[in-house]
């Protein structure tokens, strides 16, 4: 167990350095599959609390800019994010728990080769990361949609679609980055939050033990892959994270044969 959870928080700490990922590391539940050997259901409750962890972490470090924020954008992070997404991971959660692994395995390889392509062929360039003219109508969508999406998703296979909403915001809707990452990293919070709890709630042979173990397990890995992402970033220079991004890109859509292996 040692040998594997050392192995996890280098590898994952390192590639999310790189691609400059700080909380829905999906690199992760393919190395709770890979390397821990666990069923598709207890890598993705594990994962879980991996990015609900990061995605709190990123909320606190921003606490004071949220205070700032006019009360309308408030209320929409806090009170209809949220809402959407406890309805959003109910039914995701509730499909996950009568779907069979193989429909789940299928489904994080599908989501495996698309970020891969992301990663391989979207980058931002320099005028779009700060961008101020929003799409009204995408703008819209997205702020609808967005949490509805992560929550399901999040709730059946435990990561937020964050490698192909933010490009989708920022490519055609032409919406800020900051403004996204924010948004989609509250309604990735709740939305794991919620999902956690239904998991507990739908899960066939859950106990109380098996939940704090995953918990443990799971803010053990968080913290170990926070740590190692920081240290990478005092060395990873900017220069190398465009041909790095599409090398993971690359390793991670071939991985996806390895995943529907396990079908």
């Amino acid at each position: 167990m040692i040998t594997q959870f050392l192995l996890t928080i280098l590898i994952v700490g390192f590639v999310t350095a790189g691609l400059t990922i700080k909380f829905d590391r999906f690199f992760t539940i393919l190395l709770l599959l890979f390397i821990f050997k666990f069923t598709i259901f207890k890598a993705i409750n594990i994962f879980l609390w991996v990015i609900m962890f990061g995605a709190l972490m990123i909320i606190l470090d921003n606490a004071k800019t949220i205070s700032k924020l006019p009360k309308s954008m408030k209320l929409k992070l806090f009170i209809m994010i949220p809402l959407f997404t406890l309805v959003a991971t109910f039914f995701g959660s509730w499909l996950f728990s009568i779907s069979s692994s193989t429909a789940l395995i299928i489904t994080l390889g599908i989501l495996a080769i698309l970020y891969g392509l992301r990663l391989v062929f979207i980058h931002f360039k320099k005028h779009e990361l700060d961008l101020q003219k929003e799409h009204p109508k995408i703008a819209k969508i997205c702020g609808l949609f967005g949490p509805i999406l992560s929550g399901f998703s999040i709730g059946l296979v435990g990561t937020s679609l964050k490698p192909l909403k933010i490009p989708f915001a920022i490519k055609i809707g032409k919406m800020n980055l900051k403004k996204v990452y924010l948004g989609n990293t509250i309604s990735t919070f709740f939305a794991s939050l919620f999902a956690i709890l239904w998991h507990f709630v739908f899960t066939t042979g859950m106990t109380i033990g098996i939940f704090y173990k995953e918990m443990i397990l799971g803010a053990a890995l968080w913290t170990g892959i926070h740590y190692i992402f920081e240290i990478t970033n005092l060395f990873f220079k900017n220069k190398w994270r465009k041909g790095f991004q599409i090398l993971i890109g690359i390793i991670l859509t071939f991985m996806s044969i390895k995943i529907f292996m396990l079908a």
